[in-house]
């Protein structure tokens, strides 16, 4: 008898996805106020830049500001600034700490495995459910949710977004319509890639039965959103680039997208396997859920698979060769990828202790294959000194010239500065001498990038780093 309860509780817990949750939240909480110069450490410093300045430069939401700006304001043509402002908010109350953006992050990221799980309940039931989420929650998205990125944040967004939506046709409460609109459109506006999440809408709108004039309200406030999205990124982006100069998009056309893509073919076939899902066995699964889908004439699934994968085509194309090259656009297609391999294994595999066991195994692989991204490469740890160099030599307020490669802005984050970022440009000295007419004042070079020494009086000099004033 004893033996029984025991069974029967175990059982209870290890198919509660609520546990599971909680283990990957509680996993992802290693170094969590580790410095963003783990992978995208590019990516994330352009992001929590543009958090801090809203600390120390400038308030205003829409006037996000870059610290790549030379001598100019910097206030950049990205994407709506909601993740960037918390992250500012939860700054402006704790103080400049790396745990913030990670742990809000992570926290909303595992608010919305939770939303995940109660709409794949409707596609795969209750086994199906459970392992498309943890499957979800321990793919590419793994580490991503606790990055000072927005990508998983965005999704996590659509993802309750879409949630309220399918609630509301069951529902019928106003309510949920509102925050289907509301939450559909945030997480649209912070990254338009997460647009992918919404063809699991294409589901309950047309493969389910459902009161007519809620379908249309439904419909209705699809478009609101997308409308949202729209105005965002096609009116009030190329605005501010054309008013300030600083863009973040660089689009292709689709013929030019899909020649870069088919160039880049390894990266992107790469991008669906293994990156997506991580796991292998994973993905095995993945593959037996879409022909499982066919076979059974899934209509629900079928209808979100097309939907997803129409939506991340057109990405694709748009993107090309940054789809590829970057590991995290493809993070708005795991939900779908993460149903399909979740309904596979419940289809496939009869066996409750069977399942369990190769779902834990799935998240063993997933998490050894993350494990390195929780620590700082050797080779970076250098930049943990570099404003603590600064501040003995160059003035808070001071523009300064780093010489990262073009554009990335992490010297610039952690010399705590605004200003210029360049290749080798600061060996010529005649430009260095015109932008110092304009506000540059200081540089810092990293020694490993370049070996020479410049002709302008030097401040400091250590193995790593070299600091200059430009002017006598």
């Amino acid at each position: 008898m004893k033996l029984l309860l025991t069974t029967n509780f175990l059982t209870r817990w290890l198919f509660d996805v609520r546990l599971w949750i909680i283990v990957l939240f509680i996993i992802r909480l290693e170094n969590i106020n580790l410095p963003p110069l783990d992978e995208h450490e590019w990516r994330q410093t352009s992001t929590l830049g543009v958090a801090r300045d809203y600390v120390e430069v400038n308030p205003k939401f829409f006037e996000p500001r870059t610290i790549i700006c030379d001598s100019r304001e910097g206030i950049l043509a990205q994407e709506f600034p909601l993740f960037n402002y918390s992250i500012a908010i939860l700054w402006k109350i704790f103080g400049h700490q790396n745990w913030c953006f990670r742990l809000f992050n992570l926290l909303i990221a595992s608010i919305g495995l939770l939303y995940f799980s109660k709409i794949a309940l409707r596609f795969v039931g209750e086994k199906g459910s459970l392992f498309a989420t943890v499957i979800f929650g321990a793919s590419v998205a793994f580490m991503y949710a606790r990055k000072g990125m927005p990508d998983v944040f965005a999704v996590s967004l659509v993802i309750i977004g879409v949630e309220y939506g399918w609630r509301y046709l069951e529902e019928k409460k106003s309510l949920q319509l509102l925050l289907y609109i509301l939450f559909s459109a945030l997480g649209m506006l912070c990254k338009m890639p997460a647009a992918c999440v919404m063809g699991i809408m294409a589901a309950p709108l047309f493969a389910i039965k459902a009161d007519r004039k809620q379908k249309l309200n439904l419909l209705g406030g699809s478009i609101i959103a997308v409308c949202a999205m729209g105005a965002w990124y096609f009116v009030w982006a190329p605005w501010a680039e054309r008013e300030y100069g600083f863009p973040l998009f660089f689009a292709t056309s689709i013929t030019e997208g899909l020649s870069q893509l088919i160039a880049m073919k390894n990266d992107t076939i790469s991008r669906f396997y293994p990156i997506a899902l991580t796991s292998r066995i994973a993905f095995v699964f993945c593959m037996i859920g879409l022909l499982w889908m066919f076979w059974k004439k899934n209509r629900p699934l079928a209808f979100a698979f097309a939907a997803s994968t129409a939506l991340l085509f057109g990405l694709m194309l748009k993107a090309g060769g940054t789809f590829s090259g970057h590991v995290y656009y493809i993070i708005p297609y795991v939900p779908m990828m993460a149903l399909l391999a979740g309904y596979g294994l419940s289809e496939a595999i009869k066996n409750k202790w069977l399942q369990i066991t190769l779902l834990l195994l799935i998240t063993i692989e997933a998490v050894v294959q993350h494990k390195s991204d929780f620590f700082i490469p050797y080779e970076d740890l250098k930049f943990l000194k570099l404003e603590k160099i600064a501040d003995q030599y160059v003035p808070k307020d001071s523009r300064i010239l780093v010489n990262n490669r073009e554009g990335s802005p992490v010297m610039m984050y952690f010399a705590h500065r605004r200003g210029w970022t360049v290749t080798d440009r600061m060996k010529d000295s005649s430009w260095v001498a015109g932008e110092s007419t304009v506000g540059l004042q200081y540089i810092i070079i990293e020694r490993s990038r370049w070996h020479d020494t410049l002709s302008f009086p030097m401040l400091y000099q250590d193995n790593d780093f070299q600091v200059y004033k430009t002017m006598k």
